[in-house]
């Protein structure tokens, strides 16, 4: 084989490897970061929840109360 060209294939190789292990980093990260993107969801469904069950049925919102009576 021609110098140059061995020289070429290696580098393409070198190459190769290095993009490889990128992409081993990426998807760890990846990863990672979908696990925390549900850990967040489910606290987010968990105070959603516990926030509605603060809410008492019996207390209306202020736009649906009507006057005192010295109004």
């Amino acid at each position: 084989m021609d110098k140059n060209l061995v020289e070429r294939l290696n580098e393409l190789e070198i190459l190769l490897v290095y993009q490889d292990d990128t992409l081993q980093a990426t998807q760890q990260t990846l990863q990672i970061q979908q696990r925390q993107i549900q850990q967040l969801e489910r606290q987010l469904q968990l105070l959603s929840e516990y926030l509605k069950s603060l809410k008492d049925p019996q207390v209306k919102a202020p736009n649906e109360e009507t006057p005192p009576p010295h109004y």
